[in-house]
């Protein structure tokens, strides 16, 4: 193991290829060994081996190997023992997992699927969790290519020289950045009915929630220090504590290319006055510098490859015309006049609709500057309201849209939504209604070309697990596949397949982890859930009609085991199967091994593993384990897989 990570670096999620592992390296216990023995005894010869003809077809039509692929020294081999066999299926060779292939990093950014994170600052709940820039530095040396930002104002948003006047405070900007800005103190900054309102909800949660924190802080005390200090990073209207933003930016200069050199998305919630938003300028300025792109003389057409952008940031930041002015002479945007912080409504939604009232008035968001602005180079942020929109043909426009949005809108126009996913990014967050940092089913967005799709990292669930099926081993890009592409015909139809069988015989597991390590292995009952992960065809609606997003769940095929009994139970050859799947694409299909613990109440999840269809090997193979944490473990399950397929659908 290298010693210039912590381990975190081997936690799965992002598909970091240290969290891919190949062979065993300890003795096999006897619950693997007697499967293993009795497959070599019904072909072995009197000699007790395979002679060359019977390890020929074992190895091309039960393991369907390539001839030239990572077992190809096993071919020219006279026969084989079952020591040799045992070597064999215990090898790198006999993992479940195919070995990721190089990548082809020469196509257009929105031609890939992005490991991303949101709210990637909390460590818990949207609520009273911690905000930590150790957070930053986790999902970095997980594989993470997109993390998220919130930014909130620090003391100057209320000191001397900030005025409610945008125009003012431009010229007072420009007057401070050119050296000539008056010694005289300015007009005092006045209280707004945004910042009444933040205040308010701030009030409103901490008193419901958290009247005194450890500390001994009353809500007062804590209200007086969210009027202090420079830029800072936290959940808005909630009891998230803080971070400031020169520490994020030091945590992420120091990790954004630690393990991948492809290029680092940072998208910005951005909830600070002009003045504080020229002090997130200089420091991201002053902590990235070589990492950040020159604004270029002219839009781009078109969005460059994550080769070209190696060891590169790109600041996604709402994007403001520069050359369009309000009656005050401040410049704004004809969508949403530049503003910012779209992910918070939901917070005071929740807010009104607990204290019975309505909500009379949106909470603005302050206006981004044209500095700030200037920073989206190829990631322009753009509030969507349709597809049609002017801002939509913009080659380096971004859409941001909750979960709940993204159903609505694919629901209601499924071939625009797929279209312009083609061509375009698009960024797709939970719902805020998720207290309790839960996740949705990242496929279907998958499924419909959403290039940028962001899960909280912090919670282990099956939308992690899926993360982890889509980008092991990646380094945080994977290519869509023929048909998602920018250079594919509009009109082209969507590749997919017919699966007449999908069958999955689990025979063993060995080093299982269980809930407690320090607990009877005899009172660990494990099961295993099988599940197949697949999505309609994203030309149609994803959902129905009669559904929410929160009621929609990884929904496919699914079966469960026999129980065994403790850490290194024999499963007897379970057979789950799945039959006439269609409509499958092998890239954006998954097949999920969840261990799980039967005790009193709700069954709780042990260990997993994830693996998508296209790098699902045949035969008998290891499918190596993580933790209910994510972390690698110890722990094998020996199964049989077998896929049959039909004709082509398309």
């Amino acid at each position: 193991m290298s010693t210039d990570f912590p381990l975190n670096q081997y936690k799965a999620g992002g598909g970091h290829p240290s969290a891919v592992r190949s062979g065993i390296r300890e003795k096999i216990d006897e619950s693997l060994y007697s499967h293993i023995a009795r497959l070599f005894n019904k072909y072995a010869n009197a000699n007790d081996m395979w002679s060359r003809d019977q390890l020929g077809i074992f190895m091309e039509h039960t393991q369907q190997e390539d001839p030239n692929g990572i077992s190809s020294h096993l071919t020219d081999k006279v026969g084989m023992s079952l020591r040799e066999l045992l070597d064999y299926i215990a090898s790198p060779s006999g993992n479940a997992l195919e070995m990721a292939v190089p990548q082809d990093l020469s196509l257009p950014l929105n031609d890939y699927f992005i490991s991303s994170s949101h709210n990637t600052y909390l460590t818990g709940n949207q609520l009273s969790s911690d905000s930590s820039v150790d957070a930053y530095k986790d999902v970095l040396l997980r594989g993470c290519r997109c993390i998220e930002i919130d930014v909130w104002d620090g003391e100057e948003r209320f000191l001397a020289g900030y005025s409610q006047d945008d125009a003012e405070n431009e010229r007072y900007l420009a007057s401070k950045e050119a050296g000539e800005a008056d010694s005289k103190p300015g007009p005092t900054y006045k209280v707004t009915f945004k910042d009444k309102m933040m205040i308010k909800a701030a009030r409103w949660v901490m008193n419901k929630f958290d009247p005194v924190d450890p500390e001994g802080r009353t809500v007062d005390d804590r209200i007086a220090d969210m009027m202090r200090g420079e830029p800072r990073v936290l959940h808005g209207f909630t009891l998230t504590k803080e971070v400031l933003f020169r520490d994020v930016c030091r945590v992420v200069k120091e990790h954004a290319f630690a393990v991948s050199d492809l290029p680092l998305i940072v998208s910005l919630e951005v909830h600070c006055s002009p003045l504080q938003q020229n002090a997130m300028c200089d420091i991201m300025e002053e902590a990235w510098e070589e990492f950040l792109l020159p604004t270029p003389e002219e839009d781009p057409t078109a969005l460059p490859s994550p080769a070209d952008l190696r060891n590169k940031i790109l600041i996604k930041v709402k994007y403001v015309p520069q050359d369009k002015k309000d009656d005050s002479g401040s410049i704004t945007s004809g969508v949403d006049n530049g503003q910012v912080g779209d992910e918070d409504d939901s917070i005071l939604d929740v807010i009104n609709q607990d204290d019975g009232t309505k909500k009379t008035q949106r909470v603005k968001a302050p206006k981004v500057t044209p500095r700030l602005s200037r920073m989206g180079v190829y990631t322009r942020g753009v509030s969507f309201k349709s597809f049609a929109q002017p801002e939509a043909a913009m080659a380096n426009h971004i859409f941001s849209l909750s979960e709940k949005m993204a159903f609505d809108t694919q629901r209601r126009e499924p071939a625009a939504f797929f279209q312009h996913n083609r061509n375009y990014l698009m960024r797709l967050y939970p719902h805020g209604m998720r207290f309790d940092s839960s996740n949705f089913d990242p496929v279907l967005f998958w499924r419909a070309g959403a290039q940028l799709v962001a899960l909280n990292w912090q919670s282990w669930d099956s939308g992690m697990m899926l993360n982890e099926g889509m980008f092991a081993g990646s380094d945080g890009y994977v290519v869509k596949p023929e048909g998602y592409r920018s250079g594919d015909a509009k009109d082209r139809a969507l590749r997919s397949k017919t699966l007449d069988r999908v069958a999955i015989t689990v025979l063993a597991g060995q080093n299982l982890p269980s809930l407690n390590g320090k607990d009877d292995a005899s009172s660990f009952i494990p099961y295993v859930k099988v599940g197949l992960h697949t999505e309609p065809d994203p030309l149609t609606a994803l959902v129905g009609e009669d559904m929410t997003p929160l009621d929609v769940r990884q929904v496919g095929y699914s079966g469960t085991t026999v129980r065994g009994a403790g850490t290194s139970p024999d499963f007897g050859g379970d057979i789950i199967e799945f039959l006439d799947v269609k409509g499958v694409v092998p890239e954006l299909t998954f097949l999920s091994f969840v261990i799980m613990n039967d005790v009193m109440g709700p069954d709780v999840v042990a260990a997993w593993a994830c693996i998508r269809l296209d790098r699902l090997r045949a035969g008998y193979r290891f499918v190596r384990l993580f933790d209910k944490d994510g972390m690698p473990s110890r722990g094998v399950l020996l199964v049989k897989t077998e896929i049959t397929e039909a004709d082509l659908d398309n």
